[in-house]
């Protein structure tokens, strides 16, 4: 393990150190918020920095598989983990599976997609950005039901948030590749021209739109970015 491992673990434990408080302070003023979101979305900020770390077995060790096991306890009473504020949260309005399912993904993402990395963080920003903001999108302003309760206005959110935040960390990691091309993962990426980035993020926004309308439950969480980073994979990303 590297200096710079260190430093990207100690950003990592802030962003979702940082997503944790803010779901409590959200719950204790009362805000009409879904902490569940709070916590979906802002832990997904560290999309914007796992690329600085040199080995994927890095971010499995010491954040992924550990987030993962506490969040397996909160889904089960009888326990300190469960008892504490994460287990409320976890398992919030019969969602007891979404948090436990959203780090799973992340799992995948970080054991089998190190050689795709660009395609990885496009299924991460699909499954958190997307599906998160989507979902807050579709509660506040969702008339127009579809199915699964889910609504038009919420997956239009789904569609332009994986799609436009998918085209930014796309040009940044091309950006990033060409400044720094030996700098941790980097050297599994690569520059995107700007016409197939287009593309790529059109597609992930349209199968993560899709994915999200029709996956059942909590399991939305898992199968969103494996449905976005397969085909982006096989697509040559």
């Amino acid at each position: 393990m590297q200096s710079q491992d260190i430093v990207a673990l100690i950003i990592v434990y802030l962003i979702i150190g940082s997503a944790l408080a803010l779901s409590q302070y959200v719950q204790k003023k009362g805000m009409n918020w879904d902490n569940r979101k709070v916590i979906h979305i802002g832990v997904g900020s560290f999309i914007y920095i796992w690329w600085a770390f040199t080995e994927n077995w890095i971010m499995l060790a010491f954040f992924a598989i550990p987030f993962a096991v506490i969040l397996f306890f909160a889904m089960f009473p009888g326990n300190p983990v469960s008892n504490s504020r994460l287990g409320e949260v976890t398992n919030d309005m019969g969602h007891r599976y979404g948090l436990f399912l959203y780090v799973v993904s992340i799992c995948i993402m970080v054991a089998f997609f190190f050689d795709h990395w660009i395609a990885a963080t496009v299924g991460i920003v699909a499954m958190t950005r997307g599906d998160g903001f989507g979902s807050v999108i579709g509660k506040k302003y969702g008339k127009h039901k579809l199915i699964h309760g889910k609504s038009l206005e919420g997956s239009i959110g789904v569609f332009a948030f994986t799609a436009g935040i998918s085209f930014f960390v796309i040009m940044l990691y091309g950006f990033l590749f060409t400044t720094m091309p030996d700098y941790g993962i980097l050297v599994n990426a690569a520059t995107v021209g700007i016409a197939s980035a287009i593309g790529y993020s059109l597609l992930a926004g349209t199968i993560a739109t899709v994915v999200e309308a029709v996956a059942p439950g909590d399991f939305d969480n898992l199968l969103i970015s494996l449905c976005v980073a397969v085909p982006l994979v096989l697509l040559g990303l």
